[in-house]
């Protein structure tokens, strides 16, 4: 069945169940996004909006549109879901489309109203839900927030993890000109540098462009992204080749 067949039967459906609004499949990229709207989402609220949809690869709510005069959708009602299943890469999703003329006036109040008019959780209810959700994913679409979780933390038992510190030491490599009467006062002025460091060592600054060659030439060849590691490794080699070569 065609996009155009599978509107032409939704109107027919949607014509006979309700008054002065119809069903259709739309691309989310041609409906008109209200200018002013005071339902605002939190980033990680709306990225989680959005990955929900991309995983369900659908709307799980109808979002409320009015026709306009000039055939084009404005949308009254779900402005951040239409938005997120643009982001999500839905090409088409399904809309109610209010065809009866409205006042300007009237379609704020709705707007407000959808926005406004929400019910309460029970708090028990709630926590006895949470708790008989098992999957983290799950619990991660279910969008509670933070502020949510925090006054059911009575009744839910939270585990931290925590990663095992790595003891570091941080060695320093300073490259610096090589004149004699100069190299006093260098090593004064990295002075506060070199006391972070377990080890210092200092060369002369033309060996400086050579040694980042190496650490870079290292990294590509062993596909290591951190200089630190390159480093690692560079030592390796070289303390494989002095027993491979030994005197």
């Amino acid at each position: 069945m065609s996009f155009v067949e599978q509107n032409q039967k939704l109107l027919e459906i949607s014509g006979q169940l309700f008054n002065g609004m119809i069903l259709q499949i739309v691309d989310p990229k041609d409906l008109v996004f209200l200018k002013d709207n005071a339902r605002y989402f939190k980033r990680e609220t709306f990225r989680q909006l959005r990955d929900n949809i991309k995983n369900d690869k659908k709307l799980s709510s109808v979002p409320l549109c009015y026709k306009l005069s000039d055939g084009k959708y404005e949308i009254i009602s779900g402005n951040h879901r239409v938005r997120a299943s643009i982001d999500a890469g839905l090409e088409t999703i399904l809309v109610l489309i209010i065809t009866e003329e409205l006042s300007k006036s009237k379609r704020i109040a709705m707007q407000l109203s959808h926005n406004s008019l929400v019910g309460e959780d029970d708090e028990n209810i709630l926590a006895s839900l949470w708790e008989q959700i098992e999957d983290i994913n799950d619990k991660l679409y279910a969008g509670l927030d933070s502020n949510i979780i925090q006054e059911l933390k009575d009744d839910i038992e939270f585990v931290n993890f925590s990663t095992p510190s790595v003891a570091t030491h941080l060695v320093s490599f300073m490259f610096c000109d090589g004149e004699t009467e100069r190299l006093s006062q260098i090593v004064d002025e990295l002075e506060n540098t070199a006391k972070k460091s377990t080890v210092t060592f200092i060369a002369p600054k033309e060996q400086y462009e050579a040694f980042m060659k190496i650490i870079a030439d290292i990294k590509h060849s062993e596909k290591i992204k951190d200089s630190s590691l390159a480093l690692v490794k560079i030592i390796s080699i070289i303390e494989n080749y002095l027993t491979n070569n030994e005197v």
